[in-house]
């Protein structure tokens, strides 16, 4: 892997950060992009939006929720693991991340690694990788995983295969 700079240092993050947890992955953001942690008995599963699984109310207006799996795909079911729901701030608004757990770290010292090209896809929200203590923390930021979203949100509405003509 080819060492990029120190992680949280200088370029916009923060020099604490929060940890998502979803199942095996540890996904990282600035802890100022951030702005709450709610139970996720608090979101409201009724009518959810579009390949959501519902809505969490702050600053008087509701913002979607996704529940995604440990490869960043769209879940339908909300696994009884994810106890938590991250509200992340993104350009237009909030989105909320289901997870299972949310640790914050505090000064996160270590180099952050581009992604291999072996495991790099163009609409992945993982920006680097971040060797920390006996985990490795994938590096992202609201604005990527909310393309992310949108991008998985747009290919489950496109019509299934049509059969052609015999």
């Amino acid at each position: 892997m080819s060492t990029t700079q120190p992680a949280l240092a200088g370029n916009s993050m923060d020099a604490s950060a929060v940890v998502l947890k979803i199942d095996s992955l540890n996904l990282m953001f600035p802890q100022s992009d951030i702005r709450a942690l709610e139970s996720a008995s608090d979101v409201d599963a009724n009518s959810p939006g579009q390949e959501s699984t519902g809505w969490i109310g702050y600053l008087r207006q509701r913002w979607p929720v996704y529940c995604l799996s440990d490869q960043l795909g769209l879940l339908d079911l909300v696994p009884p693991s994810r106890r938590t729901c991250a509200l992340l701030a993104i350009a237009d608004g909030y989105i909320g991340i289901l997870c299972d757990d949310v640790s914050i770290l505090k000064q996160v010292a270590g180099k952050r690694h581009a992604v291999p090209p072996a495991m790099k896809r163009a609409d992945s929200p993982v920006l680097e990788l971040l060797p920390f203590g006996d985990k490795l923390l994938c590096v992202s930021r609201p604005a990527s995983l909310s393309a992310h979203i949108g991008q998985l949100v747009r290919q489950a509405s496109l019509p299934g295969e049509l059969p052609c003509p015999a």
